[in-house]
């Protein structure tokens, strides 16, 4: 009985609210000097090669948590224009992360007064400025 208890009280902490620090850390604490860093690294050892895989997989990260927000906010928000939300991107279909990598760099490098913002912010701006969307 005593055991049931405490996995019915471990079960209920877990379902407690997150605290503030919780709920930024699942927004992501990545910064464009992070970033800078991560999509620089080269290949040429393991260490730089695991830093590069950390560029290549926010990159893949953002592109697919773009896709979920608009597939959701479509089916939940048909009335509304999505793109008059939050904006549509016009990336190319047919561009490789490492090419997205590279976009982002540049951007990056070219804004060093913004690298301490948050990544996702920084690479949406990049891809913006680069491929602006035809009016």
């Amino acid at each position: 009985m005593k055991t049931a208890g405490l996995i019915l009280a471990a079960a209920l902490f877990s379902l407690a609210p997150a605290t503030e620090n919780q709920a930024q850390r699942f927004r992501g604490n990545f910064t464009g000097q992070d970033m800078l860093v991560f999509c620089k690294a080269g290949t040429d050892d393991p260490i730089k090669d695991f830093e590069r895989g950390i560029c290549t997989g926010f990159i893949d990260g953002f592109g697919a948590g773009r896709h979920v927000g608009d597939t959701w906010h479509a089916f939940h928000h048909r009335e509304e224009k999505l793109d008059e939300v939050h904006g549509h991107l016009c990336v190319p279909a047919d561009l490789s992360r490492t090419q997205i990598a590279l976009v982002y760099v540049r951007y990056l490098e070219q804004n060093e007064d913004k690298l301490k913002w948050n990544a996702g912010v920084l690479l949406e701006s990049a891809l913006r400025e680069v491929f602006p969307c035809p009016k």
